[in-house]
């Protein structure tokens, strides 16, 4: 059995180059990113177009009662017949790309509502990481120097006849959102007319309720909150005294469920982002803590 070598995107790099401490940033969007970007099908001009250094008009991301200024600007969109589809910044051989700022700050590039794409990449010209936005963990991670083994996958995710074909269908997790932001270093975060359709009681000190949210730039999120006995007795006078009495019985073996088949009621709720994932044959999700029912 023969096999063919087939020569990569960047068969004729030397990666060597990147343990020179002159080899920066600008060098890894020349060498390595540029013809990555080329043979994927992009360039300066539609209807494949190379975007670079778009600035944000309203460059911040409000969530709740507070709000965070984006201080970075991926240096490359990508815009597909008019439409933009995925977002690419550069950093050095020395810096990480993985858990870092960095994916913080370019998740939040990618959901602005003056962007909102699906897709988000990094590549420090070691390795190249792609994120979808609803998905915790990047969808591609990979050594550069097996681009050529990930080529496929990468060009049926990212090349201008595909990357609107390949979008992952996952459930939107407004905790995990908040966690991309940074909003879980808020102790405090406000939010007013949380509808409340069920609660259940997960433990005997712990309940849960969830809904979906709406956001300004159209996005649709579900939000879990979690909540101690204590705050249960704060929602006394908000929703009916029969739903409270089941609710503070003595926790049994199994999860108890209220749900409210004839109202929704609604509470403003002073949360913050909690420090565990919860995961279940459908998906990850990271619930909101809440701090105190307001009102």
């Amino acid at each position: 059995m023969k096999f063919v070598l087939r020569p990569g995107v960047l068969h004729d790099f030397d990666y060597s180059a990147l343990d020179d401490p002159e080899f920066k940033e600008d060098s890894v969007r020349e060498e390595i990113i540029a013809p990555i970007l080329k043979r994927l099908g992009y360039s300066a001009s539609p209807p494949h177009r190379i975007i670079r250094s778009r600035k944000l008009i309203h460059p911040f991301v409000s969530i709740g009662s507070a709000s965070k200024k984006i201080r970075i600007v991926p240096d490359y969109l990508m815009e597909v017949e008019g439409r933009l589809a995925w977002t690419l910044e550069a950093k050095a051989p020395t810096e990480s790309i993985l858990n870092t700022k960095h994916v913080e700050q370019a998740y939040s590039y990618a959901i602005h509502s003056e962007i909102r794409v699906q897709y988000f990449a990094l590549c420090n010209g070691r390795q190249f990481v792609l994120y979808h936005i609803s998905k915790p963990e990047p969808v591609l991670d990979f050594d550069i120097r097996l681009l050529a083994n990930y080529w496929e996958n990468l060009s049926k995710l990212l090349s201008p006849s595909t990357v609107f074909d390949y979008d992952i269908d996952f459930k939107k997790d407004f905790g995990l959102h908040l966690k991309r932001l940074g909003f879980h270093e808020f102790s405090s975060l406000v939010f007013p007319l949380v509808p409340v359709r069920f609660i259940a009681q997960i433990n005997d000190n712990l309940y849960m309720t969830s809904c979906g949210l709406n956001m300004p730039e159209g996005e649709t999120y579900i939000v879990t909150f979690d909540f101690e006995r204590s705050v249960l007795e704060q929602l006394r006078g908000k929703i009916p005294d029969k739903a409270l009495s089941i609710l503070s019985e003595p926790f049994k073996d199994s999860i108890r469920n209220v749900q409210f088949a004839d109202a929704t009621y609604f509470i403003t709720v002073d949360c913050r982002v909690g420090e565990k994932l919860e995961e279940n044959d459908r998906e990850i999700f990271l619930p909101l803590w809440v701090n105190r029912i307001i009102g």
